[in-house]
């Protein structure tokens, strides 16, 4: 189950095409307009009846995007919106889905709607087929600052961080259990309490797609929870890049990747005009990626205009990465191994900017409200010096070495040749 952004469903294609390899039927569902993010994968695809991408660009979902830049407040009220107005949708397409398979594997988005599907009376107890869950970013309640998304104090051991993560979790619980809600409803069933969420959590063999080098393994993570490396596609690195973005590359030292990907920013122009100026001052080439940001810019001599790029064939050719701070972005230019500047505008994307800090790659993140082009020239000073870069190829050499979908395509195919009923889950 692919609910969500390009972020979301890509490390899923490449879960499906590890499966297939193993003899596995897969199946991947997401957003109908995502269609483009599995083709050539061999992973079947499976459209939801909704658009995610077009509706991003306007409308409630903008407005979202958008307001998360300047209060994370504002941004979860109208999460909370988008997900009550998709839900009849998404839950009759998951009905449908997950009566046809015979295992499920879901994410954040869709946790509690197949748990509603599943759960025979809605209490509890063993599901009546095979659930597994996934999930790119340590979301678990934890006491370790470093191994948890959302902490008060990051670099920690501390209660405090524990029961501020265990309040996040309840606040995202609020958000995206409309769906699950409403099928509970439609059986008769009670509208189930926090506990239960977290009990099934728990119980349900879980999948944590990111580098150990990145996000530490903390000792209070339940034990049904694995954590493997990054899910990479067989075919990464593959493909050619547009002819105009592979000439530009090749007729210069490697520029400055700047994009903000499924992040809108309420003053593109100005965002533009300030990296702009900074790179400028610094003596450096600008790739700008539009993406949902619209940060659009002509091609000169110095600098280039993109649209969707493979971020694995681009990446390694930059000299530093100026991104939002989503996982999968993340994942990318620590696999490239160049270093990173972080401008963090929502959800989980402050912490992957401060590990990078924490590791040596980037300068500490930027939150999307203080970006200005003095901050942004003196971060990029940071990821400019040697003490980074070298950091940023040491990291993406380890990184690079790992197997993170092999390792989960066997975890998922042990579970499902006959793993206990307590979810916990072991490479044979």
């Amino acid at each position: 189950m692919g609910m969500g952004s390009r972020g979301d469903v890509q490390p899923l294609v490449a879960l499906g095409q590890r499966l297939r390899r193993m003899g596995y039927a897969v199946s991947l569902a997401a957003p109908a307009d995502l269609v483009h993010v599995v083709a050539g994968s061999g992973v079947e695809f499976e459209p939801l009846s909704f658009d995610l991408e077009g509706p991003l660009r306007e409308g409630l979902g903008r407005d979202a995007l958008r307001g998360s830049a300047r209060t994370q407040v504002r941004e979860a009220r109208l999460m909370r919106r988008v997900m009550a107005d998709t839900a009849s949708a998404l839950a009759a397409d998951v009905a449908r889905l997950v009566d046809a398979a015979d295992a499920v594997l879901s994410g954040a988005l869709t946790f509690d709607l197949v748990d509603a599907l599943l759960t025979p009376d809605g209490r509890g107890g063993r599901p009546t087929k095979p659930h597994l869950y996934a999930v790119f970013a340590p979301v678990w309640p934890s006491s370790h600052g470093d191994s948890v998304a959302l902490s008060l104090r990051p670099r920690a051991t501390s209660w405090v961080n524990d029961a501020w993560s265990t309040l996040a979790g309840r606040v995202a619980l609020g958000l995206f259990r409309p769906a699950g809600d409403l099928v509970r409803a439609r059986r008769g069933l009670p509208r189930q309490r926090f506990r239960h969420y977290t009990a099934a959590a728990e119980c349900t063999p879980t999948l944590l797609a990111a580098s150990p080098h990145v996000v530490p393994p903390a000792a209070d993570w339940p034990p049904a929870l694995r954590q493997t490396g990054y899910w990479v596609r067989d075919d990464v690195g593959v493909g050619p890049l547009d002819p105009a973005l592979a000439a530009f590359l090749d007729d210069g030292p490697g520029p400055v990747f700047v994009g903000f990907g499924s992040m809108p920013t309420p003053d593109p122009e100005r965002v533009v005009r300030d990296a702009g100026r900074v790179l400028g001052r610094l003596g450096l080439r600008g790739v700008v990626s539009e993406g949902l940001a619209g940060l659009s810019v002509g091609t000169t001599a110095t600098t280039i205009g993109i649209g969707a790029a493979p971020h694995d064939l681009l990446f390694p050719r930059c000299a530093v990465v100026v991104h939002h701070g989503g996982a999968g972005t993340t994942a990318a230019a620590v696999r490239a191994g160049v270093p990173q500047v972080v401008v963090p505008h929502a959800a989980d994307q402050p912490y992957w900017g401060r590990r990078m800090a924490d590791l040596g790659v980037a300068a500490p993140p930027i939150a999307r409200k203080d970006l200005t082009a003095a901050r942004l020239e003196r971060a990029l000073e940071v990821a400019l010096s040697p003490g980074a870069r070298a950091a940023a190829y040491a990291l993406g050499e380890r990184v690079r070495a790992e197997d993170g979908a092999g390792d989960a395509a066997r975890l998922v195919d042990t579970y499902l040749r006959g793993a206990g009923p307590s979810g916990h889950i072991e490479v044979r």
